[in-house]
This record gives structure tokens, C-alpha cells and sequence, in this order.
């Protein structure tokens, strides 16, 4: 029969366990995540690259409009902070736009100049072909970040440590992420709050005082180290 010191040491062993698992299956479902963020990323820019080269040939693919426009409030907030510019001088004007969502205001404006291309007005035809690079650009810059995400999660997935700290983070964002998966916060606000640094201070201090008080009390057992710790407390 198990005395209460092994049973509380059992304890420590299962839910150090538990806590490996989840951060495990945390790793292969963020893998799995970024690899499909990244081909609806790539979906996405091939149909904006058809749909330019169409209104540069001069004959327009509105299905390919309807499409882009149905999916840029998706993307700008996918690309996050890639896609607004802190300042937004449109050309020919003095007026300053601050916090320009690019994806979401250029693709009207380059539907609507379309026009111009291939005409009398050169200044006309340089500002479609701008706007056209720009949003282009943050699209290769979101899908960059995404490689460089895939990369180092795979990498995780090697590191012991990693496994932890991914479970340990799991329990420290639940809260967020039921906030999220119920609705009452949007993708951009759980993004930021998950990548906050106070959170990862939080997690990491959890992380240490788990593992060692863990560790310790596995190796010594329960009763030694509680006194131990009445020990220490008493000085």
C-alpha cells in the first residue's frame, strides 16, 4: 500500500507526464496550423497575382476580384502588423492616413484605377502598378514569417525542454483560448495576447518553479523534502 509521501510523489511523476504529452501534441498542431496558414497563403497570392496580371492585359477576372475581396478582411488580419502602414500618404494628396489596413484599401483602389493602365496618364499608371507591389509585399513578407515559424517548430519538436514549456504554456493560455474559440475575442487580440511578453515571463517562471520543485521532491521524496522546506522557512 502506498503511503501519502509516494502517492504525492506518483503524483508529481504523472502530471510532469501529462504536461510532456500535451506540450507534444501542442508542437504537432501548431505544425500542422502554419502549414495550412502558409498554402491558404499561397492560395491567396497566386489568385491576387492572376487577378493583377488580368487588369494588366487589360481584361479584368471579376471572379478573381469577388474572391480577394471576400478574404482580405481574413488576410489583413492575418498579416497582422506586416500589412498596416503607421502612415498612409496617398499619392497626389496631403492627407495622412494613420493605421492603413493595406490589403483591405488598396484592392478597391487598384480595381478602381484600372483604368488608367496602359494610358495617357503615366502618374496614374505608376500609382496602380505601386499599389499593385505593395500589397505583393506583404504577402511574400507574412509568408516568410510563416516559413521561418514552420522551421522552428519543427525544430522544437526534437527539444525535451520545448515539450514542457509547450504544455506548461498550454494551461498558462487556456483562458485566452477559450476566449478566442468562444468568439468574444478576435484572432489579432488572441495573437497579441498569447505573444505578450508578461505571459512568457509567467510561463517561464512556472516552468522553473514546477521542474524544480518536481524534480526535488522525486528525488528526495515527499516527507524529506517537506521538511527541508519547513526548514528553510523557519530560518
Amino acid at each position: 500500500m502506498l503511503v501519502k509521501g509516494q502517492v504525492i510523489v506518483w503524483y508529481y511523476i504523472i502530471s510532469l507526464l501529462v504536461i510532456v504529452v500535451i506540450g507534444v501534441i501542442s508542437l504537432f498542431l501548431n505544425i500542422r496550423s502554419l502549414t495550412k496558414e502558409h498554402e491558404e497563403g499561397i492560395e491567396y497570392i497566386n489568385t491576387y497575382r492572376e487577378y493583377c496580371e488580368s487588369i494588366m492585359k487589360q481584361r479584368e477576372d471579376y471572379g478573381l476580384y469577388q474572391k480577394l475581396t471576400m478574404n482580405a478582411p481574413l488576410m489583413q488580419e492575418k498579416v497582422g502588423s506586416l500589412g498596416i502602414a503607421q502612415q498612409w500618404i496617398p499619392p497626389f494628396s496631403q492627407f495622412a492616413y494613420s493605421n492603413f489596413q493595406l490589403i483591405v484599401n488598396l484592392l478597391p483602389e487598384i480595381r478602381r484605377k484600372q483604368g488608367s493602365l496602359g494610358g495617357w496618364n503615366s502618374l496614374m499608371d505608376e500609382e496602380v502598378k505601386a499599389y499593385i507591389s505593395t500589397i505583393d509585399e506583404v504577402l511574400l513578407r507574412y509568408l516568410g514569417v510563416l516559413d521561418k515559424r514552420h522551421k522552428y517548430a519543427v525544430n522544437n519538436i526534437k527539444n525535451p525542454f520545448i515539450w514542457l514549456r509547450e504544455g506548461v504554456q498550454f494551461f498558462v493560455q487556456l483562458p485566452i483560448s477559450v476566449l478566442y474559440w468562444s468568439g468574444l475575442i478576435r484572432y489579432a487580440t488572441y495573437n497579441f495576447l498569447t505573444r505578450n511578453f508578461f505571459i512568457k515571463i509567467l510561463n517561464l517562471l512556472i516552468i522553473i518553479i514546477g521542474l524544480a520543485s518536481s524534480v526535488v521532491t522525486i528525488v528526495t521524496g515527499y516527507n524529506p523534502f517537506m521538511d527541508i522546506f519547513a526548514k528553510w522557512i523557519k530560518r
